[in-house]
């Protein structure tokens, strides 16, 4: 069917989700677009709370569909969502966004004005990095020279630049935060291994996987506020050593070269360092154990 599912995954973050779905409920779309909604729960939302949400959505035209998941993911929660999914395009949002009254209506006149488009994305407000440290950012290999295009590591660094652009351009990635498809383009996602818990990466994956069937864009019009409540509520050490794991995957995927790894080593050396003047042990034994993952996966292959 032709039409929108607008898809929340979520875990415990109910007063984040609220302020979301109200948000949604302000969108001056109006009826004649069929949108749907799907929450995609790794956590317990009381169903007191459900019944409100159904309430708001409903009201506006739009269904709601609910789901709670045993097997905990943010990879899995996005496979399911597209299951659920009976619209032709699904957008991902996180739940702790904020979308202005104008997001939906020019997403679904993007892809209007794209129609061999397999995705469009948006941007985060605040999102930015200053000049110094666009410089840093290059010289680690945390983003590439081409705001749409991801570093030498495979990092999507670059996207701390899109608050610059002007107009609509071509991109290999999108944030996960605000990410829209086509769902032709991801309807055969399948579970993978290395993508747990927060599944550090899975944008980028999803990206690609997407980019099989069309170009994607990000329309600098489609602007969020990102409140980014605690992205993990993994311990420190796991999400560092995950972060760097989880990108020698992205390179394998890829089929990278050596410049890939050795760029990677150099991020991960950096973002040690960075870790240092904190004294974020944690943090620093995590990037240790994946710079040993990066020279093993070299010396395995």
């Amino acid at each position: 069917m032709q039409g929108l599912s607008v898809a929340i995954c979520t875990r415990n973050r109910v007063q984040d989700l609220t302020r979301c779905i109200h948000s949604i409920t302000k969108q001056d779309i109006g009826r004649t677009y069929p949108i749907e909604v799907i929450l995609i729960d790794d956590g317990e939302i009381p169903a007191r709370v459900l019944t409100e949400f159904e309430a708001l959505l409903t009201g506006c035209g739009y269904p709601l569909t609910y789901f709670s998941k045993t097997d905990r993911g943010l990879w899995l929660s996005r496979i399911k969502a597209v299951e659920l999914s009976t619209m032709d395009k699904i957008l991902f949002l996180d739940d702790d966004v904020e979308i202005p009254a104008h997001y939906l209506s020019t997403l679904i006149q993007t892809y209007d004005d794209y129609p061999n488009c397999a995705g469009v994305g948006g941007i985060a407000i605040g999102m930015r990095n200053s000049f110094l440290g666009t410089i840093r950012c290059l010289l680690s290999f945390q983003q590439s020279l081409s705001s749409g295009k991801l570093s030498l590591s495979g990092q999507a660094g670059s996207m701390y630049n899109w608050h610059k652009a002007r107009k609509i351009f071509k991109t290999e990635f999108q944030h996960g935060c605000n990410m829209s498809f086509k769902k032709a383009a991801i309807q055969d996602l399948k579970p993978v291994p290395w993508l747990t818990s927060y599944s550090v990466g899975e944008d980028i994956l999803m990206s690609r996987i997407a980019r099989s069937s069309g170009p994607l864009y990000i329309n600098p019009e489609l602007k969020l506020l990102h409140h980014e409540s605690p992205a993990s509520r993994d311990n420190l050490e796991d999400v560092a050593y995950t972060r760097v794991l989880n990108h020698v995957h992205l390179l394998k995927d890829k089929r990278s070269g050596p410049i890939g790894y050795l760029a990677l080593m150099w991020t991960t050396l950096y973002l040690i360092l960075r870790e240092q003047p904190k004294k974020n042990v944690a943090a620093i034994k995590g990037y240790k154990k994946g710079l040993k993952e990066i020279f093993n996966s070299q010396t395995a292959g």
